[in-house]
């Protein structure tokens, strides 16, 4: 038995109220396009400006206006090259989605039926199996991935980019990762190919070692990221500490970061209770091949996040949860900064010393950069507060400050191009708006006085 969709409609005033409601409380909003995006390193000047990207508010779908019709957001999302966005809805049935630069969203793969077990390995993307949505709040890596831009075709008239993505729990197909393109082959028609899950043999975690994607089965299903290194995209798998980089045309998975390059290192420091760090919960890699890794439930309640170089000789804590958030937020990475539920990493990297920051519990979005923690304010500046209470405190109020330089709330930080994000602000049952926020310099220094 195959459960149909409910499809709903959302009565545009709704989504109107909702985002006048948002800008009487100080939010400017304002339509960006995909041209204005600003080149790495350049210097920006004024405000950022905040687009409202899009509105839902349904357990169902509907594709159309992206305003008007959208299913829940998860924060486990991704961005192409050209700003489009990629989601698995929260909750309700898994279809993978975009949210186009165009004003529009579409239905890419498994939305008509939910097909549960069915157990294939190639198909139409309407048949995909039960999709999974993990990522949450602060993960730079998701269970959706943007390679390049899916939706255009390049030079040679083959399509510019594909999707990742990974199979749902209780589907029996846990372990299976599959790539989903528009397959000219069939018309341009979504395809969905899996490319893990069908192999019996365990990843090599010796660096340089590569095995064939297709006879690989992981124990634990590996997370999947992008990052471009040396002007080149590539894409990344990490599980239980290790990272692998993907080789689509060649269909390999290759070592690239293991455990031994960082486990047992005193300069990356111990769990708080004094006990040895387990392997890394969270990956990302930065234009020069260096690594950072983070840790949150492994030293729970402390956050940890170290830097391994890119020729993997040196690895050495750079950032961690140093006390209470209502008696220090800013400052010194390893002494002064303080998180409610973290640091997790989030959003990417763009230089070599710029990575960012979320927590579980709080809003705002950090910067780490040249050893030091900063928050991202309305006015795009990026500045230290010695304390919450500075800063006004609270998740909701920033009151200490004036509106437009407070700082920027919101949940499910997102980053894309250089000098924007997406910023996911869910309400209770799934409800969220879609921000596009920018341009803003990422390089920026940080202001070291309250406004």
């Amino acid at each position: 038995m195959f459960r149909p969709c409910k499809r709903r409609w959302i009565n545009p005033s709704f989504c109107t109220l909702a985002a006048s409601a948002v800008l009487a409380a100080g939010w400017l909003a304002t339509e960006t396009s995909g041209q204005d995006k600003p080149s790495p390193g350049s210097q920006i000047s004024g405000p950022p400006k905040y687009e409202h990207f899009a509105f839902c508010c349904m357990d169902g779908y509907l594709d159309g206006p992206r305003k008007e019709a959208m299913a829940p957001v998860t924060k486990a999302v991704s961005v192409d090259d050209e700003g489009n966005l990629y989601f698995i809805p929260a909750h309700g049935d898994s279809g993978l989605r975009v949210a186009r630069m165009d004003g529009m969203v579409e239905t890419i793969a498994g939305a008509d039926y939910w097909h549960g077990r069915l157990n294939v390995d190639e198909g139409p993307a309407s048949f995909i199996p039960h999709l999974q949505r993990v990522g949450g709040i602060g993960n730079p890596i998701s269970t959706v991935v943007a390679v390049g831009n899916p939706l255009r075709d390049g030079p040679d008239g083959q399509p510019a980019g594909y999707l990742l993505t990974r199979a749902g729990l209780g589907t029996g197909l846990e372990y299976s990762i599959y790539k989903v393109w528009r397959n000219k082959e069939k018309g341009g028609r979504w395809w969905f190919k899996r490319i893990i899950g069908l192999g019996k043999s365990a990843p090599p975690t010796e660096v340089g070692k590569s095995i064939a994607a297709k006879d690989v089965f992981f124990d634990k299903l590996p997370f999947i990221t992008t990052g471009r290194v040396g002007g080149k995209l590539n894409v990344y798998f990490h599980s239980e500490g290790n990272l692998w980089q993907y080789d689509d045309a060649q269909g390999t998975l290759t070592c690239v970061l293991s455990t031994a390059d960082y486990l047992g290192k005193p300069e990356i420091g111990t769990r708080h209770d004094g006990k040895p760090l387990p392997p890394a919960e969270k990956i990302v890699v930065t234009p020069d091949g260096s690594f950072y890794l983070g840790w949150y439930q492994g030293n729970y309640p402390k956050g940890t996040v170290v830097k391994v170089t890119a020729d993997r000789k040196k690895a050495w804590r750079v950032a961690q949860d140093a006390g209470d958030v209502n008696k220090r937020w800013d400052g010194d990475a390893l002494t002064q900064a303080a998180f409610f539920g973290g640091p997790l990493l989030a959003g990417g990297t763009w230089a070599p010393d710029i990575v960012f920051f979320g927590a579980v519990d709080d809003a705002p979005l950090r910067r780490f950069k040249d050893g030091r923690v900063s928050t991202l304010c309305k006015d795009g500046e990026w500045r230290e507060f010695p304390t919450k209470q500075a800063s006004g405190g609270g998740e909701l109020t920033w009151q200490a400050c004036p509106p437009d330089k407070a700082p920027a709330w919101g949940r499910g930080w997102v980053m894309a191009d250089p000098g924007y994000f997406y910023q996911l602000y869910s309400m209770g049952g799934g409800d969220a708006w879609v921000w596009r926020v920018g341009p803003i310099d990422f390089g920026k220094e940080s202001i070291q006085k309250l406004p």
